[in-house]
């Protein structure tokens, strides 16, 4: 289905690459990878569950791991932990499942702790567009669920979250149910168009944080999707940003809000939803922001239940990141610096890097 969203022309001539169609597109993916991943089997050995569960991830490739991890903390029966660098935390073994997570399949730390993974005899399974990854898994007989969605690794989170929430679902750690994902889908496809028009919520957002650092607050599951717009905020508008978690925010961040210099610099972003547990620190940050003079904007998260509203926060945050882009007069897919510093690991023999 084709997105129903065009953006403007002066927004198509900054976005020459179209970072708007990946947005736009998120809904339908996800239902169509949902669909897909239905054949998805587990290496699951002798048919034994699993005491831990860990995603092997860095980078853009690490986002939907972050978000499943916290939707299926409240309920799973074992710990779901996000891993990122080279280096597997001493409890992995053969009780653990890893799942290596690299969209382009040649993120070199992904590559290290896969090895890791190998080493511990630890059960492996890999989700990934192809590359080094692909290349391993086939040579060793470990599972890899490939995908074929051309986009940077930050825009093709759809592709990555779908076999992951499969995968928690089919360990029975957070029940995900195919109407769940076609009602989100659909809601998401029209809050994408929604979002990404002008005069959005989103916008609005980018335009108070024109010439200012962003402080993205959330709580819940919604914590992944501030630490998101961040990142995105900074590979899509070249913009830096910062993210804290509520409560801990409230008990030691807020101290640093000085009234002689954070109105100059700061704008404060709220990722709030109905039901939110954050929405009492909410109320009293907007309060304490406005006593200093600091500017305050919430950016409402559409939803009835923590799942709809983590993806509605997706596709809100990656609209907000997309607007600040376009409002700057920037193309929001190159990213020379990161090209760079991986051009330079590159040249050196003890590391690398690849997103």
């Amino acid at each position: 289905m084709s997105p129903a969203f065009e953006p403007e022309p002066a927004a198509a001539a900054v976005d020459r690459a179209g970072m708007w169609r990946h947005i736009a597109a998120f809904g339908d993916l996800l239902a169509r990878e949902w669909r897909r991943s239905a054949d998805l089997e587990l290496p699951l050995p002798s048919g034994r569950m699993p005491d831990q569960l860990v995603i092997a991830a860095t980078g853009g490739s690490a986002a939907a791991g972050d978000i499943v991890a916290a939707l299926a903390a409240p309920v799973s029966e074992i710990p779901i932990t996000v891993v990122r660098g080279r280096e597997l935390p001493n409890f992995v073994g053969e009780r653990t499942l890893v799942v290596a997570v690299s969209c382009s399949g040649n993120t070199a730390e992904t590559l290290a702790l896969y090895d890791d993974a190998w080493r511990r005899d630890a059960p492996l399974i890999a989700i990934t567009r192809g590359g080094r990854l692909a290349a391993r898994c086939e040579d060793d007989g470990v599972p890899a669920w490939r995908f074929d969605y051309d986009a940077p690794p930050r825009a093709a989170v759809a592709p990555l979250l779908a076999p992951l929430l499969r995968i928690v679902e089919r360990l029975g750690l957070y029940l995900v149910t195919t109407p769940d994902i076609e009602q989100a889908a659909a809601r998401c496809a029209a809050l994408a168009a929604e979002q990404l028009a002008a005069g959005s919520s989103a916008a609005r957002a980018a335009g108070a944080a024109a010439g200012r650092i962003p402080l993205i607050l959330a709580g819940g599951p919604l914590v992944p999707l501030a630490e998101r717009a961040r990142n995105q905020l900074a590979e899509n508008a070249k913009l830096l940003a910062a993210s804290a978690a509520l409560p801990e925010a409230a008990h030691n961040l807020v101290v640093g809000l000085d009234p002689a210099l954070a109105p100059a610099r700061w704008t404060l972003l709220a990722l709030a939803a109905e039901g939110d547990p954050a929405a009492p620190y909410l109320e009293v940050i907007e309060e304490l922001a406005a006593s200093r003079g600091i500017p305050f904007l919430r950016l409402p998260i559409p939803g009835t239940s923590p799942f709809e509203q983590a993806l509605a926060a997706l596709v809100t945050v990656d609209a907000l990141s997309w607007q600040a882009a376009i409002a700057r007069g920037i193309d929001p897919t190159p990213i020379p610096e990161i090209e760079s510093i991986r051009e330079r690991l590159a040249r050196l023999s003890s590391a690398e890097i690849s997103t």
